[in-house]
């Protein structure tokens, strides 16, 4: 590393008109390998220090000193070593940038674990000071790593095309298999996780919903609702998957004795362990450069998604969405930053020892909604995260005291999809609100569809919520501007977040989930059934179903049975029944799995009381959603119901198994307990790193 810096140095001076080096000092050379070694000490020395008098400030500004400091130091080394010289500051901070690339890129390609390794060695052992303590040292560890939303068709294609060689690689040694599995109704995150996590996915409707009891709107990006919701599946009583172990980027915790980036976690009342959880924020500016290529990595990001946003403007092959700069902000964060944080966080994890660990990666996620599942763009975050992985292989195991398994997965797919506003001039709410006040002459009284703040930002969300956690009262003006900042990305209305119903409109809900939405007609304790709608809206089940961007409206019945409903076409959900010409399910592979879900969906306490999915478009092979995306999950139809698992050779996989969140639940739980084997056991089975 020493020469690799000694040649990057080289390199800056060619480039950066504030870098210099006088040639005609006999010992020219000589400086250019000194100041690597200056620097090192002085990173030593100083760094810890001054990070520590604006801990503060670091933490709320996502780390800004950490990169002013690498470029104070850059500066104060070069003072050192003459003949070398830095004109002033501001050169040597964006020196500091250059020559990290630099040897970020050639560290890479060498295979060399760490441009500082010793000091990130002394990091490593400062940090097994903190998180999980397991009573008994386990034989092995296991990593959960989840990619959200990456169907099993756009993983192999990503693998054919050569996107992901250290996947490849899994596969063709022959320590994993890959499997599709069954994530259910509905197909996102905070259902997956439940199911996951606990276990038990009752009466998690989606990503919002409406809480009858309580008469008001819930969102799982809010932590307080999310709290509720974890609470009710975790009261099943079975063992949390993550106990013992560490959570990174993730809704809920999964019982998690570590929690970072949980939105669960949020907010809650300060304690012991939330400030041991903080200190791997600390441990992640300690680190010479980690901070500063996550900085590198994001300002790439940021430019690469702005030159892909305005091509996309132009594309005559998928929708056009409204430029937002603020969702380019999100997605730099989600796929760039956060990715590099986490996976800090993991090889510290591991360096601990933590029996498993389990992080989630939203980049590819956030880029599919507004690009497409196999855009360009989208395929390059798939890129980037096999070559973190690649890395992570290499180095942190080095460093483990215990073997790891991996475990990688999706928890949905994504379908192309076209908003239903693009399509019919108005979004899902106006329409439910313009067809009752026709249906009931004019205006109907009702004010209008309520419909839940815009959660996409969950994870900006989570980022934001927890900085403030540092306390307001040691920030100063750059920290608050800091804050302002973030808040700005994540400002939405909130006009009917947490609001309670009593009476006054209004009296419709909408909770939309991608192409799936819940409808709810407030005031009541119970769900309404199809006889009760029917009665007291009469028509209006009919002019959802005749809509051309409605697939199927489904609710229950007093017989204790659901149904399923299309313009010329019923099925009965438990058994199978159909009337009339055509099978509401028709459109969408393997009816009678997805009619059963449908089903449980509906006997929710907390569902609608009606159900609506958008419609399959055949000709575009695209699906009408309720959002504004151009591909989206949450329902059916497409590819958001076929994620994908790699799992072990070594572990017995049936295919009932893969059948729901639940069942991988019992599976990881049972192949986890054969972790406290013996150890020549341990030792002949394959797969780990």
């Amino acid at each position: 590393m020493w020469v690799v810096a000694g040649l990057a140095l080289l390199l800056v001076t060619s480039v950066l008109p504030g870098f210099r080096i006088d040639t005609s000092q006999p010992d020219w050379w000589t400086a250019l390998l000194r100041l690597p070694l200056i620097f090192t000490a002085l990173v030593i020395l100083l760094r810890p220090l001054l990070l520590f008098l604006t801990l503060p400030l670091n933490v709320l500004t996502i780390g800004l000193p950490t990169l002013l400091f690498n470029g104070l130091i850059l500066y104060l080394s070069a003072k050192f070593s003459h003949p070398f010289q830095i004109t002033n500051y501001g050169e040597a901070l964006v020196g500091t940038l250059v020559l990290t690339a630099i040897t970020g890129l050639v560290t890479s390609w060498l295979g060399l674990d760490e441009a500082y390794p010793f000091y990130q060695t002394i990091i490593y052992r400062l940090g097994r000071n903190f998180g999980p303590r397991p009573e008994r040292k386990p034989l092995r560890g296991l990593l959960l790593l989840q990619i959200d939303g990456v169907s099993l068709p756009v993983l192999r294609q990503a693998l054919n095309r050569g996107r992901m060689p250290t996947v490849t690689g899994m596969l063709a040694k022959g320590g994993h298999r890959l499997f599709g599995w069954h994530c259910g109704v509905p197909s996102n995150t905070p259902a997956v996780q439940a199911g996951l996590f606990y276990g038990d996915r009752h009466n998690v409707p989606g990503y919002r919903w409406f809480d009858r009891e309580a008469q008001r709107l819930r969102v799982v990006s809010d932590p307080e609702d999310l709290r509720l919701l974890e609470a009710r599946v975790a009261a099943a009583g079975l063992e949390p998957l993550l106990t013992g172990g560490s959570c990174i980027n993730t809704f809920m915790s999964g019982g998690a004795a570590k929690r970072l980036m949980t939105v669960s976690a949020l907010k809650e009342k300060p304690s012991q362990r939330r400030e041991g959880e903080q200190a791997d924020f600390n441990l992640f500016f300690l680190s010479p450069n980690a901070y500063t290529k996550a900085v590198l990595a994001s300002l790439w990001d940021y430019a690469a998604g702005l030159v892909m946003s305005l091509a996309g403007l132009v594309a005559k092959d998928r929708p056009r969405l409204k430029f937002n700069i603020k969702r380019l902000a999100q997605r730099t964060l989600a796929n760039a930053f956060l990715r590099d944080l986490s996976f800090y966080w993991m090889k510290m994890d591991m360096v601990r020892g933590v029996p498993v660990i389990y992080s989630n990666f939203v980049g590819y996620d956030d880029i599919a909604h507004y690009a497409g599942p196999e855009a360009f763009d989208a395929m390059q975050s798939l890129a980037a995260f096999d070559r973190r992985l690649r890395t992570l292989m290499r180095r942190a195991n080095r460093q483990s005291p215990i073997r790891y398994e991996i475990v990688l997965f999706s928890d949905h797919g994504q379908t192309p999809s076209i908003p239903f506003r693009l399509l019919y001039g108005q979004t899902l709410e106006r329409m439910v609100v313009s067809t009752l006040a026709r249906l009931q002459g004019g205006d109907s009284g009702h004010e209008g569809a309520a419909r839940v703040f815009n959660p996409d930002r969950s994870y900006t969300l989570a980022l934001l919520t927890e900085l403030e956690e540092a306390g307001s009262d040691r920030l100063g003006w750059a920290a608050e501007r800091g804050r302002r900042a973030l808040a700005h990305m994540t400002r939405e209305s909130r006009s009917l977040r947490g609001r309670r119903f009593e009476g006054e409109g209004p009296d419709i809900v909408v909770c939309e989930s991608g192409s799936l939405a819940h409808i709810y007609f407030t005031g009541h304790a119970k769900p309404l059934m199809l006889e009760d709608v029917v009665a007291l809206y009469p028509g209006f089940i009919e002019e959802l179903a005749r809509h051309p961007g409605i697939g199927f409206v489904a609710a229950s019945r007093r017989f204790g049975d659901a149904v399923a409903i299309c313009e010329d076409g019923v099925r009965n959900l438990i058994t199978g029944k159909l009337g009339q010409r055509r099978d509401p399910l028709a459109g969408f592979r393997q009816q009678d799995r997805w009619a059963g879900e449908l089903a449980r969906l509906l006997s929710y306490p907390d569902s609608g009381d009606l159900v609506v999915n958008g419609a399959w478009i055949e000709e575009k092979q695209r699906i009408v959603v309720m959002e504004e995306q151009i591909s989206s999950h949450g329902g059916l139809g497409g590819r958001q119901t076929e994620p994908f698992i790699l799992l072990p050779t070594s572990w017995d996989v049936t295919d009932n198994d893969l059948e729901s969140p639940e069942a991988l639940h019992w599976l990881l739980k049972r192949e986890l307990a054969h972790y406290r084997v013996s150890d020549d056991e341990a030792k002949n089975s394959p797969g780990g790193i």
